[in-house]
């Protein structure tokens, strides 16, 4: 039973592990692909530049790499996989730039597990509860609800209100969380990315 229960704990661990690490390199690329200018980058300039600044991320935490590669090399891990694993993680860090790539790659977002969706309408109210709520108005009329938990691109229109009276892009994922109330986990609109609308 111990030795079961240290097979789970060392899992477990691991897979936390592993998650942190595709979260930094994923924050990291972001980072840097987001600070080039990209407008009239072809597809393959684009590639090439993500795959730079994955690269210089990987540089930076070697013995992470090794880590999660279990002793592999890049080329041995395969580079083309281990894009494919940070990618999901940066559609949370920079979905903006990652849905204007996931386009021009052909990039389907329900095969690799990510449904980002997005939103056009008018923000009414941010409720300031034990997280904030943004209130967005489409254009039929309804109010949808969405959560505010984190810093993403596009916050600081929130942070400065430069919201007010204009049409707003809202990408955002589903996520369930834990509602106590109800006892069980229920979906919620998340915001990822957010600008400004047409």
């Amino acid at each position: 039973m111990k030795k079961l229960l240290g097979l789970f704990v060392s899992l477990v661990s691991l897979n936390l592990f592993s998650q942190d690490f595709l979260d930094t390199v994923a924050k990291e690329t972001c980072e840097c692909i987001t600070q080039k200018d990209l407008g009239e980058a072809t597809a393959q300039e684009k590639e090439m530049q993500l795959g730079v600044c994955m690269f210089s991320s990987i540089s930076k935490h070697k013995s992470m790499f090794d880590e999660y590669a279990q002793g592999k090399s890049l080329m041995e891990y395969g580079f083309e996989k281990f894009g494919e694993e940070v990618g999901i993680n940066m559609a949370i860090y920079c979905p903006l730039f990652f849905m204007e790539y996931a386009a021009t790659e052909g990039v389907n977002f329900a095969d690799d597990e990510v449904e980002m969706n997005i939103e056009l309408g008018k923000i009414t109210v941010i409720e300031k509860k034990q997280f904030n709520v943004v209130n967005l108005e489409v254009g039929d009329g309804s109010i949808l609800k969405f959560l505010w938990l984190w810093d993403f691109e596009g916050s600081e229109i929130l942070t400065q209100n430069q919201f007010k009276g204009k049409w707003m892009n809202i990408y955002y994922l589903n996520y369930p969380l834990y509602d106590p109330d109800k006892k069980d986990y229920v979906i919620y609109k998340v915001i990822e990315g957010m600008e400004l609308g047409e």
